[in-house]
């Protein structure tokens, strides 16, 4: 059933009205949550395989790491000798990663809880469109047409921007900085990985990058409120890379590969909000003549 906004979105209500509006919403977004929330559950198990994917030995390559071994150069003596002796080898090998990792259940109620937790968020996720069409549905009645551009196009380049967080963490930088840390165990030493407090580090730091690319968005926003200036985004350039440097440093594992992956897709946002800030302006500048000849 449609409410009083949906209908005639021209249509005054009354204060009662707009509660009512408000619960309405409130019951439907809700329902899409456990409807969201029941479909993760099922699928807890595939969830919880996509998260640890970084971290599977099969996902591992550290060839590309030397541990103080001079690569051997092709054709040396003894080398096309070796390699069937070398494939039949049961040890680990330097450059890959001991078998020895396993994933540590502490308590036998850790994973049940860990499901809800993982399905909590992921159907937070995938019923995000819906619920923030049901919130606009709520608030765009009492806005202007203008206004309500504005925020829609927030809303796209937030969620745009997000996505893009999401999948430089989960293909650019896990795959390459997990790697790196996990080969500093000592040998001989069994690395198990708790499933709750790994998946808690995945999840923040998939939620740090999605939050850290909404830099543009928050530039744009101080511009288009007279806060901030193209001018004053170009004169203080150097000091904002550097600012940048500090948050990628602080928000990452502590190495300058992380750290370089997560600051390149910054420092490149900061450039395109530069050019974006532009267009911003000239825009404001065109409505308010717009006003002012009308």
């Amino acid at each position: 059933m449609k409410t009083k906004a949906e209908r005639d979105p021209e249509a005054r209500m009354t204060f009662t009205e707009h509660l009512g509006e408000l619960r309405t919403r409130i019951i439907r977004i809700g329902i899409a949550f456990i409807i969201g929330f029941a479909l993760c559950y099922i699928f807890s198990n595939q969830l919880f395989e996509i998260l640890k994917r970084p971290l599977d030995q099969e996902s591992l390559d550290l060839s590309w790491i030397t541990f103080g071994r001079q690569a051997e150069e092709p054709g040396d003596p003894g080398t096309e000798a070796n390699e069937g002796a070398a494939a039949q080898d049961a040890g680990p090998q330097e450059g890959s990663l001991n078998d020895s990792v396993e994933w540590l259940q502490k308590n036998p109620l850790e994973w049940f809880l860990l499901s809800l937790k993982l399905s909590a968020y992921g159907g937070l996720i995938i019923m995000l469109p819906y619920i923030l069409f049901q919130i606009c549905g709520f608030i765009f009645p009492g806005l202007k047409p203008g206004e309500k551009r504005i925020v829609l196009m927030m809303l796209i380049g937030c969620g745009a921007l997000s996505l893009v967080g999401l999948l430089v963490a989960y293909f650019g930088v896990f795959p390459l900085v997990l790697p790196y840390i996990l080969q500093w165990t000592p040998e001989g030493v069994t690395t198990m990985l708790s499933i709750t407090e790994t998946m808690s580090i995945v999840l923040l730091g998939l939620l740090g990058f999605a939050v850290v690319f909404q830099f543009p968005m928050v530039v744009l926003i101080l511009v288009y409120m007279d806060l901030l200036t193209p001018a004053a985004l170009k004169q203080y350039r150097k000091q904002a890379i550097v600012g940048l440097a500090v948050l990628s440093a602080v928000l990452t594992p502590p190495d300058p590969i992380s750290m370089t992956f997560m600051m390149l897709p910054l420092v490149l946002l900061y450039e395109a909000s530069i050019w974006t800030s532009y267009i911003v302006v000239r825009r404001k500048k065109k409505a308010a003549e717009a006003d002012t000849g009308a």
